[in-house]
């Protein structure tokens, strides 16, 4: 910076009182040159700075009495949007009819036009054969054209028509100065507008002269005027010496590490934060990164390119929002926000917990209108709870919770009011509006962060409003909604006093801090890849000219940008890269740049890059910024450590967790793996005759050990959320129970009627009671929308259908007796089943139908609405898992008095699609009655002894509820068999017996 500031220095006194306007390219760049003039005790008298844009639009101002609104890019892509999609609509696209309309490709189009206008095309000037194909060009003109037209019908102008108007009043004039700076980005526009009101004699602002690297060609006006160099002048010229003592250069093994690295290098500097200045040439993760750690360590920063929306709760909030309309408001979007705390909720509003616990239980699932009328159908439950209460505690109790629930559906009401529905094709406005408002009465924010992050959004939302009003489906709304929205980078800000500045190094040439770092100096990151811009390619770009930047020269641009920036700074500089990519696990490679620094700093200028993996890298950093960091140092340490002692006293849970894993390591059965000391009055079914055991709480006793102590003996339950889904509306288990309530309602009109089934003739009678009773569901349920409805109600129509053919047959010969018989079940007494021990338990359960055969004996009918995966004729227990067909059999001999062997047969009944109909029928005969209790009398020796092993084969590990909780999976095979037969534990021994029963 020293010859700029000699030079800067020579103009001021030369023309101290004349005004001086210094032309650069953006507001950045001229604040950092006039703080480094003034930084060097300069005063600033008439030095000003201005881009080219801000000074044609003071000639305008000054000149022309019709100020028009100068569009912006997100206006600008919403034209566009809306050109593209009517001239698509009317066919008028060629070469880009076939092209999805979406809001990046509008953005992207937007972006051309603008390059294009600013070349100084026009749709009437521009030429359709320089195009790729003339149907390319055609399709370009016409768009262009349009898009003009659509400014003038707003009454809009932008940079280039701003341009074109200002060159008319343009005059060149010796007052004021200007100065320019050097290697000055221009159009084609820009330049012909400066050539107007420049002097032939111009000033230049100096960069320090770079060697042995390529320097892009630039047009007089932007060219460079080059100073002294510095000893980073060099850096691509090795055969000067030059002083490197100020560079440093290191690797890590994680981009945070990294990060914590170079913070640690800024304490140990002792110098002001404000002296230092971090440089990336990737905006993520390090921008992430250095934010959160900010925010945990308090330290101030700035971020030249501003945080992306998503780290504020602002912009989590608007991601939130959107997921919660495409999934038609599902209760379990909504509590994904109410848990992150991204929802201010007003005095007396019920907390996060007890809202989620409210709405779980109004069983809303999704649909806006449900959140009002199931809070309201609940509110009524409530109130008539309250006025039968006899006991005064209880009423106020009841009232207290339907005061919460009043309160909280008027805030839903409030809420959903000017939320948009869920309808196949949405109003863009309304949609906007909707998280315009959601933004302004409920976001809650807790930093200054959020609050910026807020302010920008709602503006963002503001500028578009006027020129959204536009209908389009649900799926391209919530799109246009997030590019517009959570693309946005906020609380962008120049470097401040007392502040650590984080930037690009695209913006780092005018920077004067003392101390500088560069990070993300890998082979990926930089200069990165360069693709070509399919919608105007170089070879296009070369035959329109008007300086026209092509893509094959980006990377050299940032090569010698970053080279440019190096040789600015003669203070300490320091460059880093991550050189292992954790989450791809491979090997990352360092750019040449960083190569290069290293052939110059240790005076090996033939190094390669073997030579530079013998940098030390660490995945840890040399000081402890949270507990994380020491963790991470006691896992990569050479030495193993054990922790013992202090450590463990502190840590109790890792105390624990350390004996389960040394237990669980073992090949002896132990209380880390199911055996506890039970309570046996009170678990074991024989001793408790309050305790009613179930079939499927027996099979899953006889599948997991482990998972009924789970269920039965923790009473631990999984969270039971129903999830939208667009493509399927019923679950398993309620298409189940609304098939088994179709089949019994056909059946007990049949029994009333004193009729037979009959397809003829019952055909449209159960289809009837199906509907009615699908409507019920839906009214409970909603679907997702029309198409799945109608595809899942013809399933169930398909299924009735494949019933009624099977149960005409069946009833030839067999004559159905009960339906849905219940046992054990409220006030309905248990049966109960003698085991051969002679102690008995009881049994509850609901046995779908009994049937009653020609000879006068009696047939079990279970159905199943599934698969018929995992059945198979010839099985009978398989291994305990399948004991439903016995214990129905003898629980209804029992509850009904029967003979023993009244129940001849129990079967297993498919009258579905999937299952064709097919029953596996089991035979109740003597000797399956004797392998069967046997098998009940061991398994209840398992509750009794409090041994609830695990199952021996991982495949009824497939659909369980607790694969989180009990983690098979971490047991070695051969450990977890040894364990099994552990011979100091009769009871696995019987559990092995009960696995021999297929």
């Amino acid at each position: 910076m020293k010859s700029l500031m000699k030079e800067l220095v020579n103009i001021n006194t030369n023309f101290p009182y004349q005004e001086k306007i210094i032309l650069v390219d953006s507001y950045t760049v001229g604040s950092q040159i006039l703080e480094a003039f003034t930084d060097h005790g300069k005063k600033a008298i008439n030095l000003t700075y201005k881009t080219v844009n801000n000074l044609a639009e003071e000639f305008i101002e000054l000149h022309h009495p019709d100020q028009k609104e100068v569009v912006n890019e997100t206006i600008g892509s919403q034209f566009v949007y809306t050109i593209l999609s009517q001239l698509k609509d009317n066919h008028a696209l060629t070469y880009f009819g076939n092209m999805e309309i979406t809001a990046s490709f509008s953005r992207a189009m937007y972006q051309i036009l603008h390059t294009l206008r600013m070349a100084g095309y026009t749709g009437a000037t521009i030429n359709t054969d320089d195009f790729l194909t003339e149907d390319k060009g055609v399709d370009i003109k016409l768009i262009l054209s349009q898009y003009e037209e659509m400014l003038l019908a707003y009454r809009m102008t932008d940079h280039a028509e701003n341009l074109r108007l200002a060159k008319q009043y343009a005059t060149e004039n010796a007052n004021p100065i200007y100065i320019l700076q050097s290697n000055l980005s221009l159009s084609h526009l820009e330049e012909e507008f400066l050539y107007k009101i420049l002097l032939e004699q111009t000033y230049k602002l100096p960069l320090q002269q770079v060697f042995g690297v390529k320097i892009p060609e630039r047009s007089n006006l932007q060219s460079i005027m080059w100073g002294e160099p510095t000893s980073l002048s060099y850096l691509y010229d090795l055969d000067h010496k030059a002083d490197t003592e100020h560079v440093t250069l290191f690797t890590a093994k994680t981009e945070e590490v990294e990060i914590k690295h170079i913070l640690y290098k800024i304490k140990e500097s002792q110098a002001k934060l404000d002296k230092h200045v971090v440089y990336y040439t990737n905006h993520e993760p390090y921008v992430t990164h250095f934010y959160h750690l900010s925010q945990k360590a308090e330290l101030p920063i700035t971020f030249g390119e501003g945080l992306p929306v998503l780290t504020t709760r602002p912009g989590r909030l608007i991601a939130g929002i959107i997921q919660w309309i495409s999934s038609n408001y599902s209760v379990n979007a909504f509590l994904d926000f109410i848990h992150e705390g991204l929802i201010h909720l007003e005095e007396g509003m019920p907390s996060g917990v007890k809202m989620t616990r409210i709405l779980r239980e109004a069983s809303i699932d999704w649909d806006k209108k449900r959140y009002i009328s199931q809070l309201t159908e609940e509110i009524n439950r409530l109130e008539m709870k309250r006025s039968e209460a006899t006991d005064e505690k209880k009423a106020d109790y009841y009232q207290e919770k339907m005061n919460q629930l009043i309160v909280l559906q008027k805030w839903f009401t409030a809420l959903l009011k000017k939320m948009p529905d869920f309808k196949d094709e949405l109003n863009y406005r309304d949609c906007l509006q909707g998280i315009a408002h959601v933004l302004t009465n409920y976001c809650r924010t807790s930093s200054v962060a959020d609050s910026v992050a807020k302010t920008e959004l709602l503006e963002e939302i503001q500028k578009l409003l006027p020129y959204c009003d536009e209908t389009l489906s649900r799926y391209q709304v919530l799109e246009k909604m997030k590019d517009l929205l959570l693309s946005l980078n906020v609380l962008k800000s120049s470097a401040k006093p007392g502040h650590l500045h984080v930037t690009s190094y695209d913006h780092g040439i005018y920077e004067t801090r003392d101390f500088v770092y560069i990070v993300g100096l890998d082979s990926r990151k930089f200069p990165g890849g360069v693709n070509e811009n399919p919608l105007l390619l170089d070879t296009e770009r070369n035959r329109l000219g008007n300086g026209l930047n092509v893509n094959e020269h980006k990377s050299q641009e940032k090569h010698y940008n970053l080279v440019q920036m190096l040789a600015q700074h003669e203070g300490n500089v320091s460059l880093s890269y991550c050189n292992f990519a954790v989450n791809e696990n491979r090997v990352v490679h360092p750019a040449h740049v960083f190569l290069q620094s290293y052939r110059m700093t240790s005076g090996h200028h033939e190094a390669d890059f073997k030579d530079l993996t013998k940098l030390p890298s660490s995945y840890v950093t040399e000081e402890l910024f949270n507990e994380q960091d020491y963790w991470a140092q006691k896992v990569v340490t050479d030495e193993k450590v054990k922790l013992q002692g202090d450590i463990l006293s502190q840590f109790k849970h890792l105390e624990s967790g350390l004996k389960a894993m040394n237990a669980r390591n073992e090949a002896i059965f132990t209380e880390f793996d199911g055996e506890i000391d039970i309570e046996q009055v009170m678990y074991d079914p024989r001793l408790n005759k309050e305790r009613s055991m179930t079939a499927g709480r027996l099979e899953t006793l006889a599948k997991c050990p482990y998972s009924y102590f789970l269920s039965e003996v923790l009473g631990v339950r999984p969270l039971e959320d129903t999830t939208f889904n667009p493509n399927k509306w019923m679950d398993a288990a309620t298409r189940g129970s609304l098939l088994h309530s179709i089949f019994e309602t056909y059946y007990k009109s049949l029994q009333t009627a004193e009729e037979k089934p009959s397809f003829v003739h019952h055909e449209e009678k159960i289809l009837t009671i199906a509907k009615g009773l699908i409507q019920e569901q839906r009214e409970i349920t909603p679907p997702p929308n029309e198409r799945v409805y109608e595809l899942e109600v013809a399933d169930i129509f398909e299924c009735c259908r494949i019933f009624l053919k099977e149960e005409e047959q069946h009833c030839e010969t067999y004559k159905p007796l009960h339906f849905e018989y219940t046992f054990g079940v409220g006030e309905i007494d248990a049966a109960e089943i003698t085991l051969p021990s002679g102690q008995s338990m009881k049994i509850a359960g609901k046995i779908d139908r009994v049937d009653e055969t020609s000879s006068g004996t009696y047939h079990i009918v279970d159905y199943k609405t599934g698969s018929t995966y995992g059945y198979s004729m010839n099985g009978m227990f398989k291994g305990g898992r399948q004991l439903q067909h016995f214990i129905y059999a003898l629980a209804i001999e029992q509850h009904l008095q029967l003979e023993t062997g009244a129940v001849e047969e129990s079967s297993y009944y498919f009258p579905t699609v999937k299952g064709l109909a097919q029953r596996f029928v089991r035979k109740q005969d003597d000797r399956v009655r004797t392998q069967g209790l046997t098998l009940l009398e061991n398994l209840i020796e398992l509750v009794s002894q409090g041994i609830f092993t695990m199952t021996d084969d991982e495949n009824d590990c497939k659909f369980c509820d607790f694969k989180s909780v009990c983690q098979r999976h971490f047991y070695d095979k051969e450990t977890l068999s040894a364990k099994q037969s552990d011979k100091t534990y009769e009871p696995l021994r019987q559990f092995l017996g009960v696995r021999a029963h297929v």
